[in-house]
């Protein structure tokens, strides 16, 4: 503020710049990791959530017991 006036600045322009920059990296095969490469965490995920479903019910019909469920859950 100077002399009780609020003085607004303008508005950021939202560049391309970046976006191409990383697209070229992309191209030449950077930024395209085993964390990046979405489907696997899903496959993951879905296998890991199956697997847990089937030790809760052995564990509730008592096919294992709760430490064998401890090891195999984690």
């Amino acid at each position: 503020m100077k002399d009780g006036f609020t003085i607004r600045k303008p508005s950021r322009i939202h560049s391309r710049a970046c976006a191409r920059s990383s697209n070229e990296a992309k191209r030449k095969g950077c930024h395209s990791g085993y964390g990046k490469r979405r489907t696997k965490v899903l496959l993951w995920i879905r296998r890991t959530r199956v697997s847990r479903r089937f030790l809760s019910k052995f564990r509730e019909t008592n096919k294992i017991e709760r430490h064998i469920y401890r090891d195999m859950y984690t």
